[in-house]
């Protein structure tokens, strides 16, 4: 769960969001190479260009008349300072000027496209730049230039598209504020696009999760924006249309509060622009963006071979061979596991991830930190979240799945050509027997895999539920559910949608364990 937010279920209700779209070229910053013309030591250049726009935190160093004793400020650290993007060591003049430009120049290895530029200076502090110049250039030379006098924005955006450039050149000559470091977070290659509730028509946000990894869900993000100037429209020459890249970064943020001025927005994850659609005789577009889970579907896994390895070495051998950049968190008991390699040739990377971890007896998921979880989700003892009929709009609607008493996990390797099936029942005396079947070949451990699918299919009541939605809340919690006749039990949210159109309400669903 995200960190709790004081009275989600307020009588009186205000709620907002916030989306930050990074339309960007997609390669630009991987292919960057950057310099300086001098770096502080609290310093990171290379996280100028690491795709993170936003500072971890208000750093208090010993700039003139800077650090004030109000405790808003944060004590460096001498080893991890989280974001901090690059200083510089020059320090401003009482008025503000550089005596030595600064200057931050990144150059590329192949030809790049942008429809503008982002310098993302301190946010948390508020540190920018007032005076720079932003210059760039293609094989043939000079491309573009701009230069900025009386900046008065922490993320100046400039919105010039510029084709097949190669260098970009940003030279810094004077701060906002007397003896100051030149700070920047970020330099997007393209724009920063922000949408909230005076701009966005609807948002819709699904997560969803399988609790015996059946299945890999990717979450989905769908935003109706403001199109009225028509720039997400295909055919418009002047539109961003192909400037739309998939892949490109949208951070999505959901708040609410019991006034305007309380509203408190929690993290709802990053994903990643797939489409859009925009009709010529309409004022809206529509955005649809998807965790990484959705790329994976997209590319085949091809290192399956005899033999077993544990679950930590599995999933780093798939996240290699499919090329992107994934942090990953294994509880250490799951990681140690031992499972067969025998990925079955030409799959997709999101079902040999989903194999590894229903084989190792666990799920997995992109959570909110566009981290890969493997984790074994069940039911707590103690909830994240009370659902009761003060915070629904109707009384939840509670299923029996049905029982399962018999489970067939087959194991076929197609490398060592054996198939191998195990058995799990609790059928009990005079029961008919209700069998459900699964194919695994990585399951080496088959007759626990087995064992731990039936227990899974114990968990046989589901909750669906319409409620005011808690945005802090997240799937894989325990929450405390209220029935029609104001019975409470605790479930574990296997899927949560939350929907935004001016106001916030979520569709949920739960599993618990047998009445």
């Amino acid at each position: 769960m995200q960190e709790a937010i004081i009275n989600p279920y307020a009588s009186t209700r205000w709620s907002d969001i916030r989306v930050k779209f990074q339309l960007a070229d997609v390669d630009a910053a991987e292919d960057a190479t950057v310099t300086a013309t001098s770096e502080a030591s609290i310093s990171h250049l290379s996280q100028a260009h690491n795709k993170t726009d936003e500072m971890s935190g208000k750093l208090a160093t010993l700039e003139r008349n800077y650090f004030l004793l109000d405790g808003s400020f944060e004590l460096p650290d001498e080893n991890d300072n989280g974001e901090t993007g690059w200083w510089s060591n020059e320090i401003s003049d009482e008025d503000g000027y550089l005596l030595v430009p600064q200057v931050l120049e990144f150059n590329f290895t192949k030809e790049h496209s942008s429809i503008g530029f982002t310098v993302v200076f301190d946010d948390k502090a508020n540190e920018f730049a007032e005076d720079f110049t932003i210059q760039v250039y293609g094989n043939s030379g000079l491309l573009y230039e701009n230069n900025v006098a009386g900046n008065t924005l922490h993320t100046y955006i400039v919105e010039t598209p510029v084709e097949g450039y190669k260098k970009v050149v940003i030279t810094f000559t004077k701060t906002s504020k007397s003896f100051r470091r030149v700070r920047v977070c970020e330099v997007v290659f393209g724009v920063i696009q922000i949408f909230d509730k005076n701009n966005t028509k609807e948002l819709n946000l699904l997560y969803e999760i399988s609790l015996n990894a059946e299945s890999f869900s990717s979450h989905e993000l769908d935003i109706t924006i403001d199109n009225s100037d028509k720039k997400y429209n295909m055919i418009n020459p002047n539109g961003i249309y192909k400037y739309l890249q998939q892949g490109q970064g949208l951070n999505v943020q959901v708040g609410v509060g019991d006034s305007p001025n309380s509203i408190v927005k929690v993290n709802m994850g990053r994903f990643y622009y797939s489409y859009s659609n925009a009709e010529d005789d309409s004022i809206t577009a529509r955005i649809t963006a998807n965790d990484l889970a959705y790329t994976l579907i997209q590319t085949r896994c091809r290192i399956g071979t005899t033999g077993t390895w544990t679950v930590n070495e599995a999933v780093n051998a798939v996240i290699a061979d499919c090329g992107l950049d994934i942090t990953v968190s294994i509880l250490p008991e799951i990681g140690s596991r031992i499972i067969n390699k025998c990925i079955p040739y030409n799959l997709s990377h999101r079902e040999a991830i989903r194999m590894i971890a229903q084989a190792s007896k666990s799920t997995c998921y992109f959570n909110r930190n566009d981290t890969l979880v493997f984790a074994e989700v069940t039911v707590s003892e103690t909830s994240a979240d009370v659902l009761n009929n003060d915070n629904m709009y109707t009384p939840a609607k509670v299923k029996d799945l049905g029982r399962i008493n018999r489970i067939e996990l087959i194991v076929n390797n197609q490398y060592a050509e054996t198939e191998t099936i195990y058995i799990a029942s609790n059928k009990a005396s005079g029961e008919s027997e209700r069998v459900k079947t699964f194919e695994n070949p990585l399951a080496y451990d088959g007759q626990g895999v087995a064992n731990w699918l039936l227990a899974i299919e114990q968990m046989r009541v589901k909750y669906e539920l319409q409620e005011r939605g808690n945005p802090a809340r997240e799937i894989s919690d325990t929450v405390k559910i209220y029935d029609a006749y104001n019975e409470n039990r605790n479930a574990v949210i296997t899927k949560e949608e939350y929907i935004y159109d001016g106001t916030l309400r979520a569709n949920t669903e739960a599993r618990g364990n047998s009445l």
